[in-house]
């Protein structure tokens, strides 16, 4: 039904613009815009002060506005040039000629383009939508040397956080705005549709279960302004855009060879709790930019692009707390003698197992938590040429190369299960191992586009194709199911790539429709065609095999005056750490989608008003998905400078291919302790059938923005924008159902899931959220002495709230929730309540900062620049798995999980400084600081049960009370990790604090300063 009001509003719309004509007597304002050079600046925002109605020059730089007779103030603006007026008058029926010349500027000039298909570009304070407009010239200089941290600290609405030992995810980083799902915001690249990733988040970081766009592969070095659309747009620009659109616009008037070196690292004081702090210097980062180009008088140019950014690990981890690191079986106690007490044998056990490893000299800093290696390579090229008076063709290739390599969790010397067997049967590791997984991305991207003139149309037809490959391949690890041979195990295997490619064809025609002087239309409609791809290719045998050594043993030390006790377990099939793809894992899927829309603005006096429709159709060989999205706009132009603006739009986001296809068996640690979890797709039977999940269907969105924004004199302007964003049928991966709950246990074994895999998850619907915010952008510009400087303060509040739960009647059936009606039975076993539990839905609500608040400085003298910028990044909380307040009906507690794994990180701040110096014409130095103050997160909650100390003095683990003080040890008493996580990573991370030097060369300068 909202549907169809928005629909009808529309079309009345338009049917009242179109038939409102009214031609007033007047002149014509003719005129040419050149740079400093005397190349034309085709596309140059003409406007008259004061007016609505304005044009954009040609290729030629050539413009033509019609206006009643007058006097009139025109304005030039350029992006990257400087703004310039000029007073003109205009007779009756007469013609006045006005030509332009801009300088060079050093700040961007904000002009906006994302979020409006008018062809008269807009301020960010004249938009009807909220749009941030950043200049890489703005943000370059700081530390941050990748796109997506760029962004992190420039934009507050958007957020991504580097994650730890999660496969593939440790090297794209999952990336979203206003708290939504990396795939719930739309990359374009030059205004075109930017390919996803081959990489579907699967484990435990924020943006689980999505997939999204990889800004790395971008480099910085090519970008001139990032667009950054806050709002709803997926009436305008596709169903992937309900949170909004980042818009990157690469260089392209640009002349001359600029090349900047960087170099730094991590020099930090990591706190650990009550020990001292570690003194650590590692993460070193070594960076090359490049950018050059050249442009003609005729409007050709050519830019060329290049970063090679090589990123060191960084390590924040703690000290392993497990009891037992050499005897029992990955830590768990064996069971001793009868005629020995409990406690007795495990103390006498835990003392045995201390000397061992005293003597061999093991490190209970056995894991890697920080950044993962990284040596990356991007290249980009930007050109363009006219074809005749009125047409163009443009092409935007790209190519990146990135490899690296990010630690599993170890695997101890006791994880007998896992341990690969040697010659003769010996371990492979006998004192424990990290495995690593190591990664090969490969993404290429190319548009070619022509634009020309047509029955007074502006007509843009493009070829846009991307293509993401991930190779993985297990290094320092070994396949436990192997049997013993007399050679060296095999420790390194193929496991196995993924692919994903796009191919997008965009047909776009606009028009403006002037019926008057402050009177005018802009029609723009157009259709898409697209093809996604989706491949998974398996891996070498070895990687994913289960072999024929199916039990282990081992002998632990024998009691004084009791026999030795022999511990047996079951290996597990696949290389460690990331089992390779197996055959069943194998597809090839494809799809086609169509889509068509409309998209108007009309402009009356002070009034601007819009609406966009776009059909979409997704089409598969066995499931078709049909959706539309329908958007408003409105701004009222209240008093000179101030306006009142806001929309309403309604979305739909598709299911992607990797959500769809994608599965695997990995491994994944739960509660401290590793097992198999199959992640299986949605065509899986045991998915359709026992479980009752259905075909996922598309997520639907409705969407409302309302603000205001404001222009004073000096150079001061603001912006206030509120959003609500509902959004239906949120396609998410349910939690890891484990095979230790008996009703879990008896569906894998109905149907025949192999009893190495200890757990399942799958992708479903599962449900619906409402995210609200706020977003205020103060800008001024201020002189101070000789100098010149800009004060900015930009913030983002907000809160998602999941408000429902989709299940379904096989879930919600009472024999799979035991505990309704039983208060006997633990809820946790119960279906309904693990299909999407408290961590999951503390990942969807609190995942991400619910404030960021930026404040930047920057004042500019011939000589020297300085910046200082500092970021609030908010609150974020996390929730154990299993409730630590829940209890039975005797008021006993159900789960032993320690009351302060339910945890709030407190929001922090983090400062940057650079200085700058230019050296001599065209070279400058830089030296400055990311997290100057070296600040670190509030450290994960530690249970004190489980410090070794405690666990020697009472290492039985009793029945729990409602106090909660008993001995003994458990993994998942706290989200530590067994001790070794000590941060929560989704703020700002915690390499703590890094410092850096760079130096530029800008080629041009130097020659011309030379002469």
């Amino acid at each position: 039904m909202r549907n169809f009001r928005l629909k009808k509003i529309i079309f009345s719309m338009v049917f009242c613009v179109l038939t409102t004509y009214a031609v007033a007597q007047g002149g014509t304002i003719t005129g040419v815009v050149k740079d400093a050079s005397g190349n034309p600046l085709s596309g140059a925002s003409v406007t008259v002060e004061g007016k609505t109605f304005g044009t954009t020059t040609d290729a030629n730089g050539a413009y033509n506005l019609k206006v009643p007779a007058g006097t009139y103030q025109v304005s030039i603006s350029y992006v990257g040039q400087s703004s310039q007026k000029s007073t003109v008058t205009v007779l009756a029926n007469g013609t006045a000629t006005m030509d332009f010349s801009l300088s060079s500027l050093n700040n961007l000039d904000v002009v906006e383009v994302v979020g409006s298909r008018s062809r008269l570009q807009r301020s960010n304070v004249s938009t009807p939508v909220p749009v941030d407009i950043i200049s890489m010239k703005e943000i370059k200089n700081f530390p941050q040397a990748d796109v997506s941290q760029m962004l992190t600290y420039a934009a507050p609405s958007f957020q991504s956080a580097r994650q730890t030992i999660t496969d593939g995810t440790d090297h794209i980083d999952p990336a979203g705005l206003r708290g939504l799902g990396p795939d719930q915001t739309l990359m374009l690249v030059n205004g075109k549709r930017r390919h996803n990733t081959a990489l579907v988040n699967i484990n435990g970081s924020v943006g689980r279960g999505s997939v999204g766009t990889d800004l790395n592969t971008i480099p910085a070095s090519a970008i001139e302004r990032i667009e950054v659309l806050r709002d709803g747009a997926a009436a305008q620009y596709g169903s992937d855009a309900i949170a909004g659109v980042i818009n990157v616009v690469l260089k392209k008037k640009y002349k001359g060879f600029n090349v900047s070196v960087l170099g730094g690292q991590n020099f930090t004081e990591m706190p650990n709790g009550d020990l001292p702090k570690e003194d650590i210097r590692d993460g070193h980062n070594y960076q090359v930019d490049f950018y050059g180009g050249n442009y003609a008088k005729n409007g050709a140019y050519f830019t060329v692009s290049g970063q090679w950014l090589q990123r060191a690990q960084s390590n924040r981890s703690g000290l392993d707390n497990i009891p037992l690191l050499y005897y029992g079986s990955g830590g768990a106690f064996p069971t001793g003698p009868s005629s020995v007490g409990t406690a007795v044998y495990r103390q006498w056990l835990m003392q045995e197992d201390a000397k061992v490893a005293t003597q061999n000299g093991y490190d209970r800093h056995n894991i890697v938590a920080g950044n993962s290696y990284s040596d990356n390579f991007t290249g980009f090229i930007n050109a363009g040429m006219p074809v005749g008076k009125k047409s163009s063709l443009y092409f935007t290739g790209g190519a990146g190369s990135r490899s690296g390599y990010a630690s599993g969790f170890s695997r101890n010397p006791n994880a007998i299960t896992q341990m690969p067997a040697n010659a003769a049967g010996t371990a492979l590791y006998p004192n424990g191992f990290l495995p690593q997984i190591s990664t090969a991305i490969l993404d290429k991207s190319a548009i070619v586009g022509f634009k020309t003139e047509l029955l007074g149309f502006n007509v843009d037809l493009s070829n846009t194709y991307g293509v993401n490959t991930l190779e993985f391949t297990v290094n320092k690890s070994g396949n436990s199911s192997l049997p013993a041979t007399g050679s060296m195990a095999q420790s390194s295997f193929e496991a196995g790539n993924i692919r994903f490619s796009q191919n997008t064809v965009n047909l776009d025609l606009s028009k403006a429709f002037e019926f008057a002087p402050e009177n005018n239309l802009n029609l723009a409609f157009g259709g898409e065609f697209r093809r996604d791809a989706y491949r998974i290719n398996k891996g070498e045998e070895a990687s994913y095999l289960y072999g024929s050594r199916t039990s282990v043993s081992t002998v632990v030390p024998a009691y004084p005056g009791t026999t030795p006790v022999t511990v047996t377990g079951t290996t597990v099939p696949g290389a460690q750490v990331f089992p390779g793809f197996q055959p069943t894992d194998v597809i090839n899927r494809n799809r086609q989608v169509y889509a068509g829309y409309i998209d108007l603005e009309y402009n009356y006096k002070k009034l601007l008003i819009g609406g966009a429709a776009r059909f979409e159709s997704y089409n598969e060989d066995s499931v078709t998905y049909n959706g539309t999205g329908l958007k408003l706009t409105a701004r009222y132009e209240v008093v000179k400078n101030w306006a009142l603006r806001g929309s309403i739009s309604t979305g739909f986001r598709a299911p992607s291919l990797q959500q769809r296809y994608f599965q695997n068996t990995s491994t994944q640690f739960v509660n401290g302790l590793p097992s198999n979890a199959l992640t299986a797709n949605n065509e899986n039977p045991i998915v359709r059938n026992a479980f009752g999940i259905n075909e996922l269907k598309p997520e639907t969105s409705l969407s409302y923005t309302a603000g205001f924004t404001g222009k004073m004199g000096g150079g001061f302007t603001i912006t206030v924008d509120g959003y609500i964003i509902k959004i239906d049928d949120r396609i998410v991966l349910s939690t890891q159902f484990a095979r230790s709950n008996p009703l879990v246990s008896s569906i894998l074994t109905a149907n025949n899931v192999p009893t190495s895999v200890s757990g399942l998850q799958f992708w479903a619907n599962a449900i619906n959220t409402e995210t609200k915010g706020i977003d205020v952008v103060l800008n001024k510009s201020y002189k101070l002495g000789k100098g010149n400087g800009n004060i900015s303060l930009a913030a983002n509040f907000t809160k998602t709230e999941v408000v429902g739960v989709n299940t379904n009647s096989v879930i919600d059936a009472p024999g799979n929730n035991p505990s309704n009606g039983d208060p006997s039975k633990n809820p946790a076993n119960d279906l309904s309540t693990a299909l999407f539990d408290r961590q999951q839905r503390a990942r969807v609500e609190n995942g991400t900062p619910n404030s960021k608040i930026n404040f930047t400085v920057s004042y500019s003298l011939p000589k020297w620049n300085f910046l200082l910028r500092a970021v609030r990044f908010g609150e974020v909380i996390s929730r154990s798995a299993l409730n630590p307040y829940a209890v039975n009906g005797t008021g006993v507690f159900w789960n032993d999980v320690a009351f302060g794994a339910d945890q709030n990180f407190s929001a922090k701040i983090t400062t940057d400084v650079v200085v700058t110096y230019n050296i001599l014409k065209g070279i400058s130095a830089s030296i400055g600081a990311n997290n100057l103050f070296d600040v670190y997160p509030d450290q994960i909650y530690v249970d004190p049960r489980n410090s070794l100390a405690n666990v020697s003095a009472n290492p039985v683990a009793s029945a729990l009370g409602t106090s909660k003080t008993v001995g003994g040890y458990a993994a998942g008493r706290d989200l530590t990790n067994r001790g070794r996580f000590l941060f929560n990573g989704n703020q700002f991370g915690y390499n703590g604090r890094f410092l850096f030097f760079r130096v530029a060369f800008d080629v041009n300068n130097i020659i011309k300063g030379k002469k």
